[in-house]
């Protein structure tokens, strides 16, 4: 594997993480909206099958996108494949490739560089390994939440009976949902700041301002709604 390889690898999975995070919280904000401001749930009955697809689509969105970001299958485009492979090549995260990417595209060697490289941190794949160690558990927990209702009702409709699709996402914890998203979340960015700013892995310090974005930009929409037409 080449180094441009691995990252397009990390630009795929952290989209995918991007994607379920927005369908996610998209999907929960349309309903606390609506349960909160009579307004806008009356707006969204005025076309209740459009906003019914539209919530549909969402939750299918994020159970598939969390069955690809989970997959474990040899050629998936998957988070384990991507923990695999930072694993497999100690050396993209090297002083020296770091400095190589500091001055890409014929940039010159800025008087800061040689210090900055000096005090950058090189991991050792022990120090990889906690990424892995770090991903372990919250796989088991996306296996407890979420693979059961992404293979037997979004994936190949496998259950149809009403009582038994409830009951399933009955058993899904909203809080341990968000556990899962926000490990990968602070996983990429852990990954993202080691790799391209000689940064220690330092997990449990990400912001959760990716969930805000989501909430406050569907709220926006939803009551912008109410305005009147231009």
């Amino acid at each position: 594997m080449t180094e441009d390889h691995f990252w397009s690898d990390f630009e795929h999975v952290r989209g995918e993480v991007d994607k379920a995070t927005a369908s996610f919280y998209t999907y929960l904000t349309i309903h606390a909206t609506a349960g909160e401001n009579k307004d806008v749930y009356r707006a969204l009955n005025r076309h209740p099958s459009f906003w019914n697809i539209q919530l549909y689509s969402l939750q299918s969105t994020f159970f598939i996108t969390m069955g690809r970001i989970f997959d474990n299958g040899k050629d998936a485009h998957s988070v384990h494949k991507l923990v695999s492979s930072a694993l497999a090549h100690p050396e993209f995260f090297s002083k020296e490739a770091l400095a190589r990417r500091k001055t890409e595209g014929g940039k010159t060697s800025p008087d800061w560089l040689a210090e900055y490289i000096y005090n950058a941190f090189e991991p050792k794949v022990e120090h990889l390994r906690t990424i892995k160690k770090q991903l372990s558990p919250f796989r088991k927990k996306f296996e407890n939440t979420c693979l059961e209702i992404r293979n037997s009702v979004f994936a190949h409709t496998l259950v149809k009976n009403r009582e038994a699709v409830a009951e399933m996402f009955g058993k899904t914890e909203i809080v341990e949902i968000e556990e899962i998203l926000y490990v990968l979340q602070d996983l990429v960015q852990a990954l993202w700041q080691l790799y391209h700013n000689g940064r220690p892995l330092d997990f449990g310090n990400t912001s959760r301002e990716y969930k805000n974005r989501v909430v406050e930009e569907t709220r926006a929409a939803l009551i912008g709604l109410l305005l009147p037409p231009v």
